[in-house]
């Protein structure tokens, strides 16, 4: 024990090799056991470290469908595997009255330690499941807003602001020719949403109309990457352009990037957007053929894809599920490996892509894979101090009652 003269003390290093294996919940009270403790765990280097060191994909059991749990991102033969290693639960996203069901939370986006929940209509709330604290976004005026689609979650680098996108669609627009009520005619904005503030903004940009569904203006999980926010195929624009688009979210514009040339033959293609040693990757699988293509973003100004290499067929999974790919993330320590497939298909793959072989195949089974990977942060958060909004009492129990072993028995019957 510190003070103790027949002690052994250890060098700074010693200690911090020791203590950044340990988890978050741990760290915060061995940071209050001295000085000298405080000082090595608050260190910049020793909390970029351990949020390496502690990242979990975030998975939703089919045979729990209100619990969310988290499995380790692990890869190399002498760590455990990712589907033999243990589930922690994180929270239940029902809303109960009693023990009737009335509905469901969404689990929206993972970032430096910090998720982001939502329920309708229009409320978010961003927690920190370590520190076990809350705090509620500002809420959209229900009116001129008819509608309002997430788009991404993200640190604003100059102010230091976490900020939620939002793609706002207003209300029908009477079209006086006609005398009737426009879908096309709707308004349609960007706003961003931030615990720090409070109410929201709108963005100078306008938001894209779809091209092929008018009503249509979900996002997919973006993959951020040099300051920017990335939608590779799902976004209002995909269809009738081609093409992905970007949000820098220091100047908060957008532009619309070249994609890698589709496959030539094969149209069952899956394709999955990624992040790795600094550049961006793209992998596409022809599911009637199981090639393998994979391109690598080799100039990001001129927007120049490069193929890295091909596989021309891929080994099928063992399991017989057929293997689709819509997301892709990088592995813990994984020396080029990418764990890629789909939320549904009940498998998927690890590949390396720097060494241009499948790893090998992981059976989530009963699971389905959110793609959204949780990193413990020691990072505390001045915006968590603020009061909280009496209308999101369910949510900010609901915060409180993640990352425990077992779920809040007081929680689970009034949600």
């Amino acid at each position: 024990m510190p003070g103790d003269e027949s002690s052994v003390v250890l060098c700074d290093d010693v200690l911090a090799e020791i203590l950044v294996r340990l988890p978050a919940k741990s760290v915060i009270r061995c940071g209050r056991v001295c000085k000298r403790w405080r000082r090595v765990t608050a260190d910049a280097s020793f909390v970029a470290g351990h949020a390496v060191r502690r990242r979990e994909m975030i998975v939703l059991p089919r045979s729990e469908p209100a619990a969310v749990r988290s499995m380790p991102l692990y890869t190399y033969p002498d760590d455990p595997r990712p589907e033999d290693g243990p589930r922690r639960f994180l929270c239940d996203r029902s809303e109960r009255d009693g023990r009737t069901l009335v509905g469901w939370y969404d689990l929206l986006y993972s970032l430096d330690g910090l998720i982001v929940l939502g329920q309708l209509p229009f409320r978010y709330v961003v927690c920190d499941p370590v520190r076990r604290q809350s705090a509620r976004l500002p809420e959209l005026p229900p009116d001129p807003c008819f509608s309002v689609d997430p788009c991404g979650f993200y640190r604003h680098a100059s102010s230091g602001e976490y900020r939620l996108l939002c793609h706002c669609l207003g209300k029908d627009q009477l079209d006086g020719a006609a005398g009737v009520y426009a879908i096309f005619q709707r308004e349609r904005y960007f706003c961003v949403l931030s615990p720090s503030s409070p109410a929201s903004r709108r963005l100078p940009a306008r938001a894209p109309a779809p091209t092929h569904d008018p009503q249509d203006t979900t996002y997919e999980v973006p993959v951020a990457h040099r300051g920017s926010l990335h939608w590779f195929s799902e976004h209002p624009e995909a269809h009738g352009t081609g093409k992905m688009l970007a949000f820098h979210t220091l100047s908060e514009t957008f532009r619309l990037m070249a994609r890698p040339p589709p496959p030539e033959r094969d149209t069952s293609s899956s394709r999955a957007l990624f992040e790795l040693d600094g550049k961006l990757g793209v992998v596409d699988l022809q599911s009637g053929t199981l090639s393998l293509d994979v391109w690598v973003l080799q100039d990001y100004e001129a927007e120049r894809w490069a193929l890295h290499h091909r596989v021309a067929q891929m080994p099928p999974p063992r399991c017989g599920n057929v293997l689709t790919v819509t997301m892709a993330v990088p592995m813990q320590g994984s020396g080029g490996v990418i764990m890629m497939g789909g939320p549904d298909c009940g498998v998927a793959r690890l590949y390396n892509v720097k060494e241009r072989r499948m790893h090998r195949d992981v059976f989530i089974g009963p699971e389905s894979l959110t793609f959204l990977v949780f990193s413990e942060s020691l990072v505390s958060h001045a915006f968590f101090q603020r009061p909280r909004c009496p209308v999101c009492t369910h949510l900010h129990k609901l915060a409180l009652s993640l990352l425990e072993d077992t779920p809040d028995p007081e929680i689970c019957t009034h949600l």
